[in-house]
Parts: C-alpha cells; sequence; structure tokens
C-alpha cells in the first residue's frame, strides 16, 4: 500500500469523525504518521493525520479548517506572516528535553580577538571566519545585520548578480575570510567568483577549493581559523563556544570575547552573553479563532511523551515514526507560548525576520511566463516559498494575452523565460532565436527521457500496423511525445504517406478517432483544414459527470484546447483519455503509467487503476511490460527545458540559472517544503514534469552543437514541409522531407545512443 493510499484510508476514516486534533502533514510521511495514529489511539493523545502535499499547502488546510496544527520551521512561519499573519498563531514550540528551558533553539554571536577589536567599526580590514556560505549563522546573520548597521555598504551595479553584489561588498569590507561552501549552484560560474574575490577563501584551510567540507567550515571549523589560523572574529553559534573552549583548555579564552551590536565586548564566561540574532525553535501553528488551543497543545505534549522510549529502557532511541512526524531525533518536550502569538511576533523577538528580510540592492524580478490558471497559482507558491528560503532575485508570474503564448512573450521581452518540451525548445529557437539555460533531469536517466506507447493489456494490440483504424489519444498537437515521436514512428514504419506533408490529415486518416489538445487551435491550424476527428475523444471539461479539472466552468469549455482545462491534455490527460475515455493507445513519457496506477495518483479518476492492466507498444513488435521501457521505447528525447530570449542579457541569463538551480537545490524530490517538482491541486506536469528530479545546467555552445544532431535534425526536417495548398491539394515536399523516415530511424533506434551523447549536459 502506497503513503497515499494509507493517507486515503485515514483521512476516509476522520471524515466520519468529530474528534482527534487534526495534525497536517505531508505525503512525504504519510506511512509513519500512520504508524504513529495506529500506535497512539488506544491513548489519550487523540491526534488524527490529514494529508496534504507540502508544507505551504498545510498552511492553506489549516485557514480552509481542513486542518488544526501543523509544524512550521522559522522559514515556515515567515510564509504564514507574508500569507495570514491575521489568520494564524503560533501555539507551541518544541524544544529538546535538555534545552527545555532555553528560549532559542541557537544564538548566532560574534567571537573577537579582543587585542584586534573592541568596538564594531573595529571589524573592517580584519580577518573573518564563517561557518559557511549562505548558512544562518554564518552568513545571513552578520551579513544582513552589518548592512543593516551601515557597517557593509553595497554597490549596486546593473552588470552583477545579486550574488555578486554580496559578495564584492564582503570583499570589500574584510581584509581576509573563510566563508566555505558554494556560492552559487553552477560551479563554473562559482570558480569564477572565488578567483574574483579570492581574499574571501584566504583563510580556509584549503583556499583554492573553499569547499564546504573545509577544515574551518561548520560552527567549530569557524572557531579553528579564528583560533589556529589567527583569525580575528568568527561567526558561530553560542552553544558551540562554549563546548568548542572547554574541550580546549589549552586555548587561552580570556583573550577572545563576544562582540555585541551595540559595540562593547563582552567576556566569553559572561552567563548572559549578548547574540546578534537568534533561530527560534520550531513552532507549532493553528488558526487564530481556534476554540480548541488547549486540547491541539495538549494532544501535542502527550505524542511527544509517547515518542519516548519506555520508561526503563536501556535504549534511548525514539520511536521510528519521531524524526518524519514530529521532525525531532533526540527527547524532546512540547512548551506553550503563554500567549498564542502572530507569527509577525514570533521571528520579531529573535530578530530572525532580519535575516531574510535583509536590506539590498533593488532587484528585477525574474519574470516567468505561465499558460495557465493551474499552473500560475503554482508559480505564485513558488514565488512564495521562495523568499522565505532567502532566494533571489523575485520570482514574477506573467500571463501572456494568447495562453500558448510564452515563447512570442520570452522573445518580445515581456517575461524573462519560460519552460518548454523538446519540440517548442526547437520551435521557440528556429522562430524566435530562444535558447535554453536549464534542462529537467529524471534521476539516472539524466536530461532525457522516454516517449512510449501505451495500450491496455487486454487490447490484443501488438504491433503499429494494427492500430490503423483505432482511437488514440496525445498530450497535445505538436507535442514531443504524444505528437512528434508518433508521427515519426508511423512515417518510419511506412504507415503515413511519406511523400505527403499534411501530417495531421495523415494522422487523421490513420486513426479512426483521437484527442489531440489543440489541432483545431487556428495557431496550429491556420487553414482550418486539419480533421475534426482528431478532436473527436475530446472532452473538454465534460466528463461524464466526474469532477473535472479545476480552473474551468463546466460543460465543454476547453473542448480539445492545448491546456489543462481539456481534461486529456498532457501526459496525464493522455493516460486518462486510455484508462476512461475509449481511447486504444496512448502516446507519453515512460513514468506515465506509474504516475497514475496503483495509489501513486489521489486524484479521483486514477481509482482502482493498475499498471500491471497496461503494456508498452513496442516499435519493432509486440508488447512489453510498464517497467520496461529502455527495450520498449519510440524514442529517447531531450527533456524538457528551461527558456530565455535575447532581450535578457547575460546577467539577466545568470540570475536565471542562479535563482532556478538554488530552487531545484532546496526543493528537490524527497524533501516536504514545496512539491516543485510533483503535482500541485491535483494538476500534474505545470511548468515542469512531475517526473523531473532536478534542473541541471546548459551552456549555449552545447546546445548549438546538439541542433546538429539526429533529435533536431529530425523535427528540422519535419517541419520544412509546407501546408496543403488553397484547392486541397498536397504538394510534394522538399528533398529534406522526403528523407525523414531515413533520419528518424536514427531516433529511434539508435536514439538510446546517440541521443545521450547530446542530451546528458
Amino acid at each position: 500500500m502506497t503513503a497515499l493510499l494509507a493517507f486515503g484510508i485515514y483521512l476516509a476514516w476522520f471524515a466520519s469523525s468529530t474528534n482527534g486534533v487534526r495534525l497536517c502533514v505531508t505525503s512525504l510521511n504519510a506511512a509513519e504518521c500512520a504508524a504513529m495514529e495506529a500506535e497512539t489511539r488506544d491513548t489519550s493523545a487523540g491526534i488524527v493525520c490529514i494529508p496534504a502535499a507540502d508544507r505551504y499547502d498545510c498552511l492553506h488546510k489549516i485557514v480552509e479548517r481542513e486542518a488544526d496544527v501543523m509544524q512550521a520551521a522559522p522559514e515556515d512561519v515567515y510564509l504564514a506572516r507574508e500569507l495570514f499573519d491575521d489568520r494564524l498563531r503560533v501555539v507551541a514550540e518544541t524544544r529538546v528535553l535538555d534545552m527545555r528551558n532555553a528560549s532559542y533553539r541557537y544564538h548566532g554571536v560574534a567571537v573577537v580577538r579582543k587585542t584586534r577589536i573592541t568596538t564594531l567599526d573595529d571589524l573592517r580590514g580584519t580577518k573573518s571566519c564563517h561557518t559557511g556560505y549562505g548558512r544562518t549563522a554564518g552568513w545571513h546573520i552578520p551579513f544582513s545585520h552589518l548592512l543593516e548597521k551601515g557597517q557593509i555598504h553595497l554597490k549596486c551595479d546593473q552588470r552583477m548578480t545579486v550574488v555578486e553584489h554580496d559578495l564584492k561588498a564582503a570583499s570589500s569590507y574584510f581584509g581576509l575570510a573563510c566563508i566555505p561552501g558554494q556560492w552559487v549552484p553552477d560551479l563554473e560560474t562559482d570558480a569564477k567568483l572565488k578567483e574574483s574575490y579570492n581574499n574571501l577563501c584566504t583563510m580556509c584551510g584549503e583556499p583554492g577549493i573553499c569547499g564546504k567540507e573545509d577544515i574551518h567550515s561548520g560552527y567549530e571549523g569557524a572557531l579553528r581559523c579564528l583560533v589556529d589560523s589567527h583569525g580575528d572574529v568568527a561567526w558561530t553559534k553560542l552553544s558551540a563556544v562554549r563546548e568548542y573552549f572547554r574541550a580546549k583548555p589549552t586555548v587561552s579564552a580570556t583573550d577572545f570575547g563576544f562582540l555585541c551590536l551595540d559595540g562593547r565586548v563582552m567576556e566569553l564566561d559572561d552567563p548572559n552573553p549578548c547574540h546578534w540574532a537568534a533561530r527560534p525553535w520550531n513552532a507549532w501553528l493553528s488558526r487564530a479563532d481556534a476554540e480548541n488551543m488547549m486540547v491541539i497543545v495538549d494532544a501535542l505534549s502527550k505524542i511527544h511523551e509517547n515518542s519516548l522510549p519506555p520508561e526503563g529502557s536501556q535504549t534511548t532511541t525514539l520511536r521510528p515514526w519521531a524524526k518524519k512526524v514530529l521532525d525531532i531525533d533526540v527527547p524532546s518536550v512540547i512548551v506553550k507560548m503563554r500567549l498564542p502569538l502572530p507569527p509577525f511576533n514570533f521571528l520579531q523577538e529573535s530578530g530572525y525576520q532580519t535575516t531574510i528580510e535583509r536590506l539590498g540592492c533593488t532587484e528585477e524580478p525574474i519574470k516567468l511566463c505561465i499558460s495557465h490558471r493551474a499552473a500560475r497559482d503554482k508559480c505564485v507558491a513558488m514565488q512564495q516559498v521562495m523568499k522565505s528560503r532567502r532566494i533571489r532575485p523575485p520570482l514574477e508570474c506573467v500571463s501572456p494575452t494568447d495562453p500558448d503564448d510564452c515563447l512570442a512573450m520570452v522573445a518580445d521581452g515581456g517575461a524573462h523565460v519560460a519552460t518548454a518540451d523538446g519540440g517548442d525548445v526547437f520551435r521557440g529557437h528556429v522562430e524566435y532565436g530562444l535558447i535554453p539555460i536549464l534542462s529537467e533531469k529524471y534521476g539516472l536517466l539524466d536530461a532525457s527521457y522516454f516517449a512510449v506507447a501505451v495500450v491496455r493489456a487486454d487490447s490484443g494490440i501488438n504491433s503499429f500496423r494494427e492500430l490503423k483504424g483505432k482511437k488514440s489519444c496525445h498530450t497535445g498537437f505538436d507535442k514531443t511525445a504524444g505528437w512528434k515521436i508518433p508521427v515519426v514512428t508511423l512515417l518510419e514504419a511506412g504507415l503515413l504517406e511519406s511523400g505527403n506533408c499534411n501530417y495531421a490529415g495523415e494522422m487523421g486518416r490513420f486513426f479512426s478517432s483521437s484527442c489531440v489538445p489543440g489541432a483545431k487551435d487556428p495557431k496550429y491550424d491556420p487553414n482550418g483544414t486539419n480533421p475534426d476527428n482528431l478532436c473527436d475523444l475530446c472532452v473538454g471539461n465534460d466528463i461524464g459527470g466526474a469532477e473535472g479539472p479545476p480552473y474551468s466552468g463546466g460543460d465543454a469549455e476547453g473542448f480539445c484546447q492545448r491546456e489543462n482545462v481539456e481534461a486529456y491534455y498532457g501526459y496525464a490527460g493522455a493516460f486518462r483519455c486510455l484508462a476512461e475515455g475509449g481511447g486504444d493507445v496512448a502516446f507519453v513519457k515512460h513514468t506515465t503509467v506509474a504516475e497514475n496506477t496503483n495509489g501513486n495518483n489521489n486524484a479521483s479518476w486514477t481509482r482502482g487503476l493498475r499498471a500491471l492492466d497496461f503494456k508498452l507498444l513496442c516499435k519493432v513488435t509486440g508488447t512489453a511490460d510498464i517497467v520496461d521501457y529502455n527495450t520498449c521505447n519510440l524514442a529517447r528525447v531531450p527533456a524538457h527545458k528551461v527558456l530565455t530570449g535575447i532581450k535578457s542579457d547575460k546577467i539577466m541569463q545568470e540570475e536565471i540559472r542562479i535563482m532556478f538551480l538554488r530552487a531545484s537545490d532546496l526543493f528537490p524530490k524527497g524533501q516536504d517544503i514545496l512539491n516543485m517538482f510533483g503535482s500541485f491541486h491535483e494538476h500534474q506536469n505545470l511548468i515542469f514534469k512531475d517526473s523531473a528530479t532536478e534542473l541541471v545546467n546548459i551552456r549555449q555552445d552545447s546546445f548549438h552543437k546538439s541542433l546538429d544532431d539526429v533529435y533536431y535534425r529530425a523535427l528540422s526536417e519535419l517541419s520544412t514541409c509546407t501546408p496543403s495548398t488553397k484547392n486541397g491539394s498536397v504538394p510534394s515536399p522538399p528533398p529534406a522531407a522526403g528523407r525523414v523516415a531515413t533520419v528518424l530511424s536514427s531516433v529511434v533506434f539508435l536514439g538510446i545512443g546517440l541521443l545521450s551523447v547530446i542530451f546528458i549536459q
């Protein structure tokens, strides 16, 4: 039973119950939460697990009264402050048992060599030791507060990225430093920045590498840099200072002190030393108008007690579900707030919000073009969560007048960036001069995926020749896996007339009926000659009384449109067309069946679908199990890309790389902050494909070289054909188009070998 299915059972159980504190947890922790709930059902805790896609979704479920409480890191509390400050309250904190009286998880401090630094002004030109770039105690706290105090000054320059502004300011302020770690996600850019601002690595154990594993990295590493390498100041946390000097009695602690924000220097043995900011404990958020706050806190306390090893036990190991459900790995307790605090007040008391809302140069937002409302909602979620995680510059979501016109919008400069599949990448480059700068990656498949044909296991279909007169389901007109590759496959098999450039007409004659969203759109059918039967299987939002896609108005709105309002649009839509809409074959990607069967998708239309009820239709002959896509596929095609245009200068292109790669690093598969590579509000493949695991960098020269290779040559030859003439006849194709089948055979037979060389960037 999958995690989502387990959650579905518990959610159904709770729907009939009015008792219990509803704890919102993410779907990643479904199995553990189900185990916790079952294990504690006979206690008085009364916790009921409520599933959510991610923490962002949990915030909304609490506000919408679908859940009562959730755990929140300080950054989540900041997000709550931005979205729902008047509607949410911090009701409790989780504290480590032996630190239950500590107001904060840790304090960020500045430890100075007293012979060198006696006031705040003395910091300029000193040797500075940091835990690491982008870390809270060692970077965000000191940099944000030094900016606020007017010590560090930013010299805003449009020829620099946001990251370089910060690094240049730090390089000018400190004499030498060790700020280890990856300054930007792109290794090439990271190396260039470390060469330009090499004084920020000089104090590291390995200045030429300046990596996060450096001996001077981390809380203790910053202190080693201070003491052993004769630094002047170390930025670390208070508890690390206590432990370090306690373990090194030969080091004279009296030579060092705590530098305060007001310029004083305090002794290291002072029982109440000053700090620059504090990181709050993880909080528990509930609604401001919740009538059962005391019950909520009491239930949380009991669950934490239940997570402890049995009394008298020789082990200190917590219950297996404690880490996933409560985010604790050591004995911890719930501490109730004296008064429920708005998120703003909770963060203000610690000064932590300054590390997120720090001063800086005016930043031009990166405008991401979004075609559809469902994708726009996901984009807004990304925008809000990225801000809370200090990803800069900000993201802005923009939409074209024509829902399917993002390529033109990027070309015109109305947007900086858009995402596109392989076919639209080619079209964007040929028609608009757009270039890809980032690629999706699909786990071990790197920057490519397999296009496959799926049939029902009991269909009796064993060859493409047997598809003649059958019903077909496609992701969308001119899409790669859903249209271009099927056209290519049928051409290569001699099942379409190779001398006929009217591929839409040929497909309409080969299949009896189809759903090819966008087939009758004037953009793709300017002369209105595409066969009507290419839309026969489409349903728009009218799907036999079942709940249709959100963002549509009912009836047949969106019929055969190349967007999510058409229920059979996209990978999941094409598979849905096969599963419930009467289709005989669906042209999708290799992960589509697995993503929508065996309980892996909680959408109502997937209930009861089993992967074993479907087969892959192989190109040569026969069928294969769904998992055998390596040997039974139509082509290995390039991954979806992130595109930009010539109106985005080199600095903006670098900003795009940094922002999206940083988001990819923070929100990969397997985390619960934001489901960036996954479904959103039951919509799949929004902005990025659900099967993507991360984004990887592409340099322009590698893309331009790939244009000469098999896949893009094939697309080029397809695009050289001219449409039907006015009298309806079809002209002979140019010589290149006549060779389409020959060229495309390389896509099918050699794609795995050749294309992997091109598209694994």
